[in-house]
């Protein structure tokens, strides 16, 4: 059983102090946190700019860690600057790695600073960089 829910509040919570953070690029970092909580490496990389630098290794890393793993994620904002149509956010992020059977049994917990950078495309914030990419991996 999943307890995705308490999940998000842990997502959002910390995230919800970053105030010069918008609110959708906000949203965009909880959608693809929560995303790879649900093992959907798709809705996780729809966060994404396709031609970000790294995309191929990102999308390569997060679908073997998926297919693989119940990866959870706690993130906090550790420094969050820009405008309304450009965002640079560097995240707290502790990645729990567990056994697919969803048995509780932790292989891995994973922590490090991961920088992103979002813009403004159209109606939606996408993250155009990411590093370091191989955070992700498998």
């Amino acid at each position: 059983m999943r307890v995705l829910p308490a999940l998000i509040v842990l997502l959002i919570a910390p995230l919800a102090h970053a105030a010069e953070l918008p609110a959708e690029a906000l949203r965009t970092i909880t959608n693809a946190a929560s995303a790879l909580a649900s093992e959907d490496s798709a809705a996780f990389l729809d966060q994404f700019d396709r031609d970000m630098p790294g995309y191929a290794a990102l999308r390569a890393n997060v679908e073997a860690l998926a297919g693989a793993s119940q990866p959870i994620s706690t993130i906090e904002s550790v420094t969050s600057d820009g405008d309304a149509q450009k965002q640079t956010v560097q995240l707290d992020w502790l990645l729990a790695i567990n056994d697919k059977d969803h048995s509780g049994i932790r292989k891995e917990t994973r922590r490090s600073i991961v920088k992103c950078r979002l813009e403004l495309r159209g109606k939606r914030w996408k993250i155009v960089a990411l590093e370091p990419v191989d955070f992700f991996r498998p």
